[in-house]
């Protein structure tokens, strides 16, 4: 057993790290050996000596570090070695490839949630109930105000607000993995008939989707240069850094849209700068981080990667799991 039950994996400035492995997880710095639950760049870093990823996780990262990378793969649920640790990828739910990390050794079961979510998506593989002792779950959306509504409300809100304006070009804001492909797949299933648009950098993705077996919805590539008038009517998808281009301006007759889980808060959707919001999100929300917590059996848990104080807070009202803090432990 280990001696100090917070001793298998610590937090630091480049990550969490499991020093018995020598090994970092989703480290935000160059490191030797690397274990990547997804392939969303705040989650991995260029320079690694070695990655280790599942197979759908390395066909991104090589899309977007580099064919060369080092990368050795393992399927969802096949455990394998480094330094007498017993370690497996299992299903998150949060984007296609991504992993819940679990790791065995000397009879304690510690497992990392990495990004994830509850909700359907065809997009990418459902999240696995995992058993464990200890739990390092992320916390993105950790307040009792957030709640999903189903992804198939929000895709029939984005047809009827880009139907509702014929003679406007439609614009939504959405990340380019994994949100761009969810929704793509949802509006599909509202008999959308306008044309679609979408970034080289949305492009790149749906062609690992694709490549991987994934249903995309073939869509036109945005031009920037082309005759704006040729958009009008349209639903364009960007990526949320294009939103204040100048090429914007280009058009005559525009409204904007993002589709974000933080758009759920009215005060944020008025300072957003967006026409409008639309609250879809691939992160859990309060209720699916607590349905979690309570379904791993965990009895210790720690809270990164988000706002943790309201469900600390709750669960130390509850006195139902032992709630540990990595910052008190550096």
């Amino acid at each position: 057993m280990i001696q100090d039950s917070t001793d298998l994996i610590k937090y630091s400035d480049q990550g969490l790290y499991c020093e018995l492995a020598d090994t970092w997880i989703d480290p935000h710095k160059p490191v030797n050996r690397a274990l990547i639950t997804h392939a969303h760049m705040d989650h991995f870093t260029f320079g690694c000596n070695e990655y280790i990823s599942t197979y759908e996780t390395s066909v991104i990262l090589k899309e977007r570090i580099g064919s060369e990378i080092n990368i050795k793969t393992y399927d969802y649920g096949k455990e394998f070695k480094i330094n007498g640790i017993n370690i497996s990828f299992h299903p998150s739910g949060h984007i296609l490839g991504s992993s819940q990390i679990k790791f065995n050794f000397g009879g304690e079961i510690w497992l990392i949630t990495g990004d994830f979510k509850r909700q359907k998506d065809e997009t990418c593989q459902e999240f696995e109930k995992v058993k464990t002792d200890y739990l390092i779950s992320e916390s993105t959306f950790g307040l009792p105000i957030f709640k999903w509504e189903e992804p198939q409300k929000t895709a029939f809100d984005i047809s009827k607000w880009v139907n509702l304006s014929p003679d406007k070009t439609s614009i939504l804001f959405c990340y380019s993995l994994g949100k761009a492909q969810r929704l793509l797949n949802e509006i599909k299933k509202t008999n959308f008939k306008n044309k679609i648009y979408t970034h080289t950098s949305i492009n790149k993705m749906n062609n690992c989707y694709k490549k991987l077996g994934i249903d995309i919805s073939e869509t036109n590539k945005f031009d920037k240069t082309q005759n704006i008038d040729a958009y009008k009517g349209s639903l364009i998808l960007l990526p949320p850094a294009l939103n204040k281009g100048s090429f914007l301006k280009k058009f005559k007759e525009i409204q904007t849209g993002f589709a974000s889980g933080w758009m759920s808060i009215r005060a944020l959707r008025k300072r957003s700068g967006y026409d409008k919001g639309f609250a879809i999100s691939d992160h859990a929300d309060w209720e699916a981080i607590l349905k979690t917590l309570k379904e791993t059996e965990a009895k210790n848990v720690f809270f990164h990667h988000g706002d943790s104080e309201a469900l600390i807070r709750y669960l130390n009202e509850k006195n139902s799991i032992n709630v540990l803090d990595f910052e008190s432990k550096k």
